[in-house]
């Protein structure tokens, strides 16, 4: 039987499966470049209902963690996360927690069996309210794990539709974009890139999700 170490590795393999480990290259080098000099939080979000950007967010995590960076994945898709899943965790206390009552967010935070690389859950359902999206409280729970990492990952519903994503993104420095290969239509993923740019936002590229 494996263990469960094994388990979340085959995971998180870099296979071509869902994306390619070229375009996880390319996405690398560009975000070691914006983050040489400070730490940097980015938002994953998806075009469309088509894809699985906490997999491929994962993915780009482990590989910037690799490198040596100190990364924290952070699970902001509130109404269905992920991420506690993928990494073979509860989904306790976290994201949501943190922002809601200011709790020591460094308390919230785990480790997992990749090495440099931390998981921050999406955190209790009771947590979930409208109050947590207000941008100072969002603002102080990035800067406070920005003392702690290099690079900030965050994962979040789809952008067009969602106004927990364009309110984050306030709060990042960058947008990485998730597609699917033959069913994210050009027309959503140009409006999306409008959007985003229109919030003032970078887009450093499009994930193509193939599987």
């Amino acid at each position: 039987m494996r263990s469960v170490s094994e388990k979340v590795k085959q995971k998180l393999l870099l296979n071509e499966q869902y994306v390619s480990t070229q375009q996880i290259r390319m996405i690398q080098i560009r975000v070691n470049r914006f983050i040489r000099h400070k730490p940097s939080a980015l938002m994953l979000t998806s075009v469309d209902d088509h894809t699985e950007t906490s997999l491929v967010a994962a993915k780009l995590a482990q590989a910037m963690a690799h490198q040596g960076k100190r990364v924290l994945l952070v699970d902001a898709q509130l109404s269905s996360p992920t991420l506690h899943n993928l990494f073979q965790n509860k989904n306790g206390l976290g994201w949501a927690d943190a922002v809601l009552e200011r709790r020591g967010v460094e308390n919230l935070i785990r480790k997992t069996l990749v090495p440099n690389l931390s998981l921050l859950t999406s955190g209790s359902p009771k947590s979930f309210s409208h109050e947590m999206w207000m941008p100072e409280k969002i603002q102080g729970v990035v800067d406070e794990c920005k003392k702690a990492f290099d690079l900030i990952l965050f994962t979040a519903p789809m952008f067009m539709s969602s106004a927990h994503a364009q309110l984050l993104v306030e709060c990042c420095e960058g947008v990485l974009l998730v597609a699917r290969t033959k069913k994210s239509k050009k027309e959503t993923l140009i409006s999306t890139i409008d959007a985003v740019e229109r919030s003032g936002k970078e887009v450093f590229g499009t994930i193509l999700q193939t599987g």
